[in-house]
């Protein structure tokens, strides 16, 4: 169990509040503590005291609001009887690579066996609209990885991420789903059979307090915990624009590996991959093999390590300490701040004009039609400052009118 709802602690009841007020993270977490001597403090601390902590308005009001009208022991306490248990920032339980990331969740709501979160795993993520091919080689590599013992970690979402979490549960072995929303929630309503499986075999989690209906702008924002739990990201399948592009792109910034399996040149469900692919940004993958050699590692090594003083039983660390204890990921600092460098600099000669269309083309993919409209340009002029911005690296054409930033 966790630092968990069986006992509401001080601590896990201002954790709470945090959680309950929203976009509260560990820089805000530490200058409380700094301010207040000790995040306990925050039940009662008089209101002039948290008015001289370094928070915004919003911050602050939300957080006056929110302890003014909860009772986070009650709340706790109900919590733990509904079977849904709470990890809190700075915990043994807390897991590592997530603690990592300056915008890491304060609190982390879970239904299911917390302790499945803490191994290093590899995040699975593709589009919602996909190929039955796609379905498939995400089935295929969620059972792998876990036949190998590494923990399969999605979002539970229709087509890529529900296979891959099926083909982890069809091999017995820990996977993870990060919801947009509470985990008392069955979001998409689709999948009430996979949550159920999930709850009792693995682990269902989210930041956001049970109760808390599935929005459009949570997903996004789940993205960063889908890669942040996972020492490296396959993407399946994923069109220009698809919300997996999203999680690749996080996973990059928080110093992850990115893999990307291949498809046919001419279906739309690749374009995101084979960009991925392209640039670069992500590992061309055909087998699990692919994934595990980056870990220093292969799948015949973790069985071997797992089952080899007998069937069925594990490596104290759930059959990953290869990975954990191998692998570290290295960043070339020195080409990654020259790149940096170089963009900066072009982006110091833009035009007015050319920032605003720059501004316009997203990191997953933009239609030029989009740009369009967006800005009230014509489709001649537009196309002359995107291939300006073409020609200085800061953007690359795609197929099918789209336009990614780099």
């Amino acid at each position: 169990m966790s630092e968990v709802a069986t006992a509401a602690t001080p601590r896990l009841q201002a954790l709470f509040l945090l959680a309950l007020a929203r976009n509260f993270y560990p820089p805000q977490h530490d200058r409380l503590v700094t301010a207040l001597g000790s995040l306990e403090a925050l039940l009662d601390a008089p209101e002039d005291e948290l008015r001289r902590v370094e928070l915004t308005g919003g911050q602050l009001q939300r957080l006056l609001e929110v302890r003014a009208g909860a009772d986070p022991a009650r709340a706790l306490e109900r919590l733990a009887a509904q079977g849904i248990s709470v990890v809190g920032y700075g915990a043994a339980e807390y897991p590592e690579l997530l603690a990592q990331l300056p915008d890491a969740p304060l609190l982390l709501f879970c239904k299911g066996d917390p302790g499945q979160m803490r191994h290093h795993g590899v995040a699975i993520v593709g589009s919602r609209k996909c190929s039955e091919t796609g379905v498939r080689l995400a089935r295929e590599f969620g059972r792998e990885l876990g036949e190998a013992g590494i923990p399969v970690i999605s979002g539970m979402a229709l087509g890529i991420d529900g296979a891959a979490h099926r083909g982890a549960l069809e091999a017995g072995d820990p996977t993870v789903a990060v919801l947009g929303c509470g985990v008392d929630q069955i979001y998409p309503p689709e999948h009430h059979e996979l949550y159920a499986d999930l709850a009792q075999r693995g682990l269902v989690l989210s930041e956001y307090p049970p109760g808390t209906e599935p929005r459009k702008e949570h997903f996004p924002q789940r993205n960063r915990i889908i890669s942040g739990l996972a020492r490296g990201v396959l993407v399946v399948e994923a069109a220009l624009g698809s919300g997996a592009l999203i999680t690749a792109r996080l996973a990059l910034e928080q110093g992850r590996e990115v893999f990307a399996v291949p498809g046919p040149v001419s279906s739309p469900f690749t374009k995101g991959t084979h960009h991925l692919i392209k640039t670069g940004a992500a590992k061309l993958v055909e087998n699990v093999n692919d994934i595990l050699v980056e870990f220093g590692t292969s799948k015949a090594a973790l069985l071997k390590e797992r089952y080899g003083t007998g069937r069925g039983k594990t490596s104290s660390d759930g059959g990953t300490g290869v990975i954990a204890r191998e692998h570290s990921i290295q960043t070339d600092a020195k080409a990654t701040n020259t790149g940096d460098d170089a963009r900066a600099t072009d982006h110091n000669k833009l035009s007015p004009q050319e920032h605003t269309i720059l501004e316009a083309i997203s990191y997953e993919g933009t239609h030029i039609n989009d740009v369009v409209r967006r800005l009230g340009i014509t489709t001649p002029e537009c196309i002359a400052q995107l291939t300006m911005l073409e020609i200085r690296g800061l953007i690359a054409a795609s197929s099918g009118g789209y336009y990614v930033r780099l």
